[in-house]
């Protein structure tokens, strides 16, 4: 259990400092002929927990978010509860996630906080918390160490959740700037060209932020070319063809009305290299 725990884990860290404190963290945890080991564990591990929250939820990002609220508690007001929610959700109105993205957060946000609580009384060493049993050791890293992932696993779930509820209005927006402007690389190609088709194959959410979500969506965009003129088109001179490419751009909207999408200026990229390939003779 503790060696899933770990590899599953280990994949959803941000940085190889994250990923070297959680295997520091497990030495001290294997080290059973200290009766210590568990003890020095706790400490590494409640330090491992505080950069991956203080990487993924800033202060500033949480003060400015509408769901939150001083916790008088805290020095600083702002709780590891607030940190575990701006993980989850960014953002995000409370409503909407537990509405309209159909996501409970609040037993991983639990899961998580009692585990670190748990933790805490073993970096105070006495005779109740010294020389802990090494099978009772590994059983509560694997539940500290699963209710990270819990968290981490799930704050990806309402991402990919919230990509799904905008992917219409996502296309919407994107056939309305393809449609509505010249595309420069495949204006390149041809006389004229019109678009024909979009296909918005992939939507990912790239940022959740205090105020905006930021999105990138990618696909494949047909295209009509015309070489020529009408004029030569009727006189035989002129020609027609079609293709398709790969294109990505990129999204805006602000988290109180998440379906009020906007493509962000200058980031419609349609890649036209298949285009070119064999065009020129080497030789």
């Amino acid at each position: 259990m503790l060696n899933d725990a770990v590899n599953k884990l280990g994949a959803l860290l941000n940085s190889e400092f994250q990923k070297r404190l959680l295997i520091a963290s497990l030495m001290s945890l294997k080290d059973t002929s200290n009766p210590l080991s568990f003890n020095s564990f706790c400490a590494g591990y409640r330090e491992l927990v505080r950069h991956v929250l203080s990487d993924l939820a800033p202060d500033a990002e949480i003060k400015a978010c509408t769901w939150y609220a001083p916790d008088n508690t805290s020095r600083s007001g702002i709780t590891r509860g607030h940190a575990i929610t701006y993980v989850l959700q960014g953002g995000l109105p409370n409503d909407y996630v537990t509405d309209v993205l159909q996501i409970d957060v609040l037993d991983e946000k639990k899961e998580l906080i009692d585990a670190i609580n748990n933790l805490h009384k073993y970096t105070h060493v006495n005779e109740g918390t010294f020389g802990i049993d090494p099978s009772r050791a590994s059983a509560e890293a694997a539940l500290a160490i699963c209710a990270l992932s819990n968290v981490l696993r799930l704050a990806n779930e309402c991402r990919a959740q919230l990509a799904r509820a905008l992917e219409a209005q996502i296309h919407e927006e994107v056939v309305a700037l393809a449609i509505g402007e010249t595309i420069g690389a495949i204006d390149e190609l041809a006389t004229h060209h019109s678009v024909e088709e979009i296909d918005v194959e992939e939507v990912t959410v790239t940022r959740v932020g205090s105020e905006l979500i930021h999105l990138r969506a990618s696909g494949t965009v047909g295209v009509e070319l015309q070489w020529g003129s009408s004029g030569d088109l009727r006189r035989g001179e002129g020609a027609v063809g079609s293709d398709f490419f790969p294109f990505s751009c990129e999204l805006q909207s602000h988290v109180e009305c998440p379906d009020e999408l906007e493509v962000i200026e200058d980031t419609l990229c349609v890649d036209t290299s298949s285009w070119w390939e064999g065009y020129y003779d080497e030789a």
